[in-house]
């Protein structure tokens, strides 16, 4: 697994070559100690090639040469030998590799074992790297010879229209084709080819926020990477670790930077209170000039712009004129800007339509307007059907014989109507027949 920081879970710092190594401690060791690494015999550091070198108590190794072991096995957590490789787990590989010749240099000691169907190489890390070998630093960290390393799928469109590109990193000439010195984006497509160093150096220094440097892209570039031999490290960038690397986003503008500063004291532009006259108030808008309250004669509450601001301000400074809704004016809104003279419309009105002129106000910003033909709204007239309202009403039995009688429905509180009714004869509800009704 993948160390998640260069010096912590126990990883002491760098001693001196002076200094003895303690014990029972893992060690980083640096090029002043000059000593070689156990796996492959190199005293070279180089996190891109061969991973930092490390030293617990008499082992001494490479972090990728134990890594890419083919026997290895970490048994341990990341707190416990180096990253999780116990020292019994390491001296048994060593053992192990003191009897495998190198396919390359033809000495003793190769750990690390070709992937390939068939293939029966084992070498050294570097000299695997010097011959164009390629290793994965994911899942079960597997390594390939020249011969059965993985070639990356290129759209033949791709490699026919980038016959000479630039790396987008470091703006260098690289050859577009899938080569072991050139990797193409997938998630880019288009004249995305980048060296294999300049990935290697850009996921070093990302760690965790390694992505794509065109498209942003994450998943899809970071996943075929690693299928290529990216080595992404499990850690914060580079830009993080640096020591109070943020601090100045912590600042804040403490000075007076009015015209004519009024604070009385010694330090006259740099003194500040908590509150009252001599109180900094910073810019509203940018933040970066500041004045006390009574440099500027601020009230409470109230915003405060430095010049530079209020001049932008001011040209941006914009007013709109919205038109009632009632009326002829409905649907158009008037924009005025602070210039003589001129006026913008949302949408540009008929020419004889609206008639623009100046008014003699002392705001030259602000212009009358007068309708000619002001449009005539279409007016839809739906039909009123008035129903008579019933204030009362009484339940009648008639006889046989003609009778009179009168009934007042009252109107309102002051009036009331007076209404005669003459009945002749008796009307059957329960018939349809309404003869009878009509021989009065």
């Amino acid at each position: 697994m993948a160390p998640t920081t260069r010096r912590s879970n126990g990883v002491a710092r760098r001693p001196t070559a002076r200094q003895p190594i303690p014990k029972n401690v893992l060690v980083e060791l640096s090029t002043s100690h000059n000593k070689a690494c156990m796996f492959c015999g190199q005293k070279e550091i180089s996190e891109k090639l061969y991973g930092l070198l490390y030293q617990l108590n008499d082992v001494i190794c490479h972090y990728f040469c134990i890594l890419l072991s083919s026997r290895a096995n970490q048994n341990g957590t990341d707190k416990e030998g180096i990253w999780g490789f116990l020292l019994k787990d390491i001296k048994a590989e060593l053992t192990r590799g003191s009897k495998e010749t190198c396919f390359y240099c033809k000495k003793k000691g190769a750990t690390i074992s070709c992937c390939g169907v068939k293939c029966r190489k084992v070498f050294h890390l570097p000299c695997g790297i010097k011959n164009g070998s390629m290793h994965q630093y994911f899942q079960s960290f597997k390594s390939f010879c020249k011969q059965h390393r993985i070639t990356q799928a290129i759209d033949l469109i791709e490699l026919q229209t980038s016959a000479s590109v630039q790396c987008a990193i470091c703006k260098d000439d690289v050859i577009a084709s899938p080569l072991p010195t050139s990797i193409w984006a997938p998630c880019c497509k288009r004249n995305a080819w980048f060296h294999r160093g300049c990935i290697q150096d850009l996921a070093l220094s990302a760690g965790y926020f390694f992505k794509c440097p065109l498209c942003n892209n994450v998943d899809t570039f970071k996943s075929r990477m690693l299928t290529l031999g990216i080595y992404i490290p499990s850690r914060d960038a580079s830009w993080e670790t640096v020591p109070n690397a943020f601090a100045e986003l912590l600042e804040r503008h403490s000075s007076c930077n009015a015209q004519t500063c009024l604070c009385p004291h010694q330090n006259r532009r740099t003194h500040q209170q908590e509150a009252g006259s001599w109180e900094i108030i910073l810019c509203h808008t940018c933040g970066s000039n500041g004045t006390h309250r009574l440099c500027s004669s601020i009230k409470c509450d109230q915003r405060w712009l430095c010049t530079a601001c209020a001049v932008v301000a001011d040209k941006s400074k914009k007013r709109r004129l919205e038109l009632p809704i009632e009326g002829n004016c409905s649907g158009i809104s008037v924009l005025f800007e602070p210039r003589p003279n001129r006026l913008a419309l949302n949408r540009p009105p008929p020419d004889d339509t609206i008639s623009i002129s100046s008014d003699d106000s002392n705001d030259s910003s602000i212009q009358c307007i007068t309708y000619i033909n002001p449009p005539q709204p279409q007016v839809i007239q739906t039909p009123q059907i008035r129903l008579p309202v019933i204030a009362s009403y009484t339940s009648m039995s008639t006889g046989s014989t003609r009778s009179r009688f009168h009934r007042r429905f009252p109107i309102s509180a002051s009036q009331s109507k007076s209404l005669t009714y003459v009945i002749s004869d008796s009307i059957d509800l329960t018939t349809d027949d309404d003869d009878g009704a009509n021989n009065t």
